[in-house]
């Protein structure tokens, strides 16, 4: 209740304030008119002849009605008071007669549109009417006291001139401090914006009218008032020459503010009002042209919202768009002033640091941007929490064009979002989409049908009896000018194009392939083939494979198909299907990596998965740190307690290969035992260890090969 008085309370103190300022202003219109009303009253009483005589009544009536004529054709003006073309006449007025009998003229005269339209309050329609008169009862009292009309041309024209300046002050002075007191501005404020912009075009225009009314005040004299209806005429094409350049002026100032318009939205982003990708890459360019002036350095930052695609799919699209919205201007606000950010699309945003000293600054605008998200966005009533990955890359230290520079911070940032860490700086060790590789794709489908792709075998074995398990085959490219290149340099792309059902059934049947030949001297072990997470979800696999390993007489069980932990989070539904299929087909199913990604065991009891391989990362390090000893401990008897077959990967010298044989793993891999190596080489080396009986040696891996019947495991 307090509140709701308060509010009166104030609301009455303004309604005070509102009625104090209408009673000065009253005050002040009274204070114009009331003495020149009582000035001409005066003057009327005193020489009513003066006023009334035919003689004297005839052309005031003409000079009236011409006056009211022309004034109701007001002149469009750049400024903030209008501005009649009866200022000629009015000012011819005060040249011919006396000051009282002028000032009466122009007084009743004086015509506004809006008195007829009743726009304004009495007193303020007769108060118009006064301030004008008394401007030219000035100009008539200056005139008339310096010079006649019969005197040289060079007097009257500059006593003319002198006269309009006079009233042109006085109607400005009593304008100007009406418009002070209604709003409360400093009177020399309200004249600067009078004559903001047009001084100098407007003064030329009045000192030409001026000299104009000369004219008229002599031919006026001469051949009596009714010469006034000739000088009307130009006044009208005045007005509408005046008129038409006032549309064209419109005109064009309405096409400049469209195109600023469409310049703005050609340069900036809608939805957060930042620039956009275009004006990022421009002021970029420039950037870099005036640091390689100066010897400067610069750097390019790319940051993208983490679960942003979540926060869409979730709460819908509308509720992404104010989440940008929000955070796009408060990211902005964080930056430096010389600096730049703007959103290039979706949810990522670019920002130009340009001067940097050193990697700290731009590093200390990174945490400061990260910083800027910590507080939760509130869209619709929800506190959206938002976090967000940054790349960073420095000109010239890792590019020295825009286009290089972005694709560097681009790489660092999902190099950010694998990582986990807020931000990354460039190197060019963690670059693996390379210009010279990503033009790999166009050479893969060529290089399938050249034979430039071939299977290498690394073998497994088995710990509780150190025999031979099986092997896993790793696809290599050997390019014609690159040389061997590892998967890793060609599959993640391959991965993204159409690419990858073509190259994957090369490598399924080369594989069987070899194992046919394998099994035709004798030798039958199971072998493993790595298989993309999109690969699932292709519902014609299961089909490919039951048909490769029929034209292969390859026997399923002898076929295993590796799958990365990350096709758990793929397309569950459509990967489910593929996965039981490939199980029905009769060939094992194996998580390669395990522990890296982010699967549920709820996954390794639904799915026919049969073993898991134990990731390098945790096997090779296993004897020097003890959170590696541990989990690999953890996941041997989380595998054997799920009736799960368990491999361990990176196996790189005797104490681990021991240990791990300790723990009951199953079955180990790694260059302890042997490299990948080629299908006649792998041959030679599982000859040689097969016929000499050894548990493991891995001296033996260069034995000459030695033909017979192996033992299958």
């Amino acid at each position: 209740m307090s509140r709701s008085r308060d509010r009166r309370r104030s609301d009455g103190a303004k309604g005070d304030l509102r009625e104090g300022r209408r009673s000065l202003l009253r005050a002040y219109e009274l204070l114009v008119t009331v003495p020149l009303l009582a000035f001409l009253a005066f003057e009327i009483m005193h020489d009513p002849s003066a006023f009334t005589s035919w003689r004297t009544l005839l052309p005031i009536l003409v000079w009236i009605a011409a006056i009211i004529v022309v004034d109701l054709m007001p002149v469009p003006m750049a400024m903030s008071f209008d501005f009649s073309l009866s200022f000629p006449l009015e000012l011819s007025v005060a040249l011919l007669y006396p000051p009282p009998i002028a000032a009466l003229i122009v007084l009743l005269g004086s015509a506004d549109v809006r008195e007829f339209r009743r726009q304004v309050p009495p007193l303020t329609a007769v108060f118009v009417r006064a301030q004008i008169a008394l401007a030219v009862l000035a100009e008539s009292q200056v005139f008339r006291g310096l010079a006649d009309l019969h005197a040289s041309w060079l007097i009257v024209g500059a006593t003319v001139l002198l006269a309009a300046v006079v009233g042109y002050a006085v109607n400005t002075l009593l304008v100007a401090e009406w418009q002070s007191i209604k709003s409360r501005t400093p009177l020399d404020t309200i004249l600067r914006q009078m004559h903001s912009g047009v001084l100098g075009e407007f003064v030329v225009s009045y000192m030409g009218l001026a000299l104009f009314s000369v004219l008229v005040a002599i031919t006026t004299e001469t051949i009596g008032p009714w010469a006034i209806a000739v000088f009307i005429a130009p006044l009208a094409f005045a007005w509408q020459m005046l008129h038409r350049t006032h549309s064209l002026k419109i005109t064009s100032e309405e096409l400049a503010e469209k195109q600023r318009e469409n310049e703005y939205q050609a340069f900036h982003d809608h939805l957060t009002g930042l620039p956009n990708r275009l004006l990022f890459r421009l002021q970029l360019g420039d950037a870099i042209e005036e640091a390689a002036a100066n010897g400067g350095r610069l750097a390019v930052m790319l940051m993208d919202l983490d679960h942003f695609k979540e926060v869409n799919d979730a709460l819908g699209h509308h509720v992404g768009d104010r989440l940008l919205a929000a955070v796009g201007p408060r990211l902005a606000d964080t930056l430096r002033e010389e600096d730049l950010m703007a959103r290039l699309g979706g949810d990522e945003f670019g920002v130009l640091v340009r001067d940097v000293a050193d990697d700290a600054t731009a590093i200390g605008i990174a945490e400061r941007l990260i910083d800027g998200l910590h507080h939760p966005v509130t869209v619709d009533e929800l506190d959206l929490d938002v976090s967000g990955s940054i790349g960073i890359s420095f000109y010239p230290d890792h590019a020295l064009d825009a286009d290089t520079l972005l694709r560097h911070a681009d790489v660092a940032m999902y190099t950010s979002k694998e990582t986990g860490t807020p931000f990354e700086v460039y190197e060019e060790s963690i670059d693996t989409h390379k210009p010279e590789l990503v033009k790999l794709v166009s050479q893969v489908r060529p290089a399938i049908d050249d034979e430039q792709f071939r299977m290498y075998f690394q073998p497994k074995i088995r710990l509780s009896d150190g025999r031979v398990a099986g092997a896993e085959a790793l696809i290599r490219w050997h390019h014609p000018t690159l040389g061997r290149l590892s998967p890793g340099n060609f599959i993640p792309m391959v991965e993204k194009t159409v690419l990858l059902q073509p190259l994957t059934h090369w490598a399924l049947n080369d594989v069987l392939r070899v194992w046919r030949r394998w099994s035709d001297e004798g030798i039958k072990i199971p072998v493993a083939v790595n298989v993309s997470p999109r690969t699932l979800l292709d519902q014609d696999l299961p089909q490919v494979v039951g048909d490769l390993l029929a034209r292969w007489c390859v026997p399923p069980k002898y076929l295993r198909l590796e799958l990365t932990e990350n096709f758990l989070v793929a397309d569950s539904g459509r990967s489910d299907t593929v996965l039981n299929g490939l199980s029905q087909v009769g060939v094992g199913l194996s998580i390669d990596d395990f522990g890296t990604g982010f699967s549920s065991l709820s996954y390794l009891k639904r799915l026919p998965i049969e073993e898991i391989k134990i990731d390098r990362s945790f096997v090779s390090n296993m004897m020097e740190r003890v959170e590696d000893f541990t989990i690999v401990r953890a996941t041997v008897e989380l595998g054997r307690n799920l009736g799960l077959r368990v491999v361990a990967e990176g196996v790189q010298d005797r104490d681990t290969f021991d240990r791990l044989g300790d723990f009951g793993c199953d079955e180990a891999q790694g260059f302890y035992i042997a490299r990948p190596l080629e299908p006649e080489d792998f041959w030679r080396w599982l000859s040689h260890r097969e016929m000499s009986g050894e548990a493991l040696d891995p001296s033996l891996e260069d034995a000459p090969a030695v033909r017979g019947t192996l033992r299958a495991v």
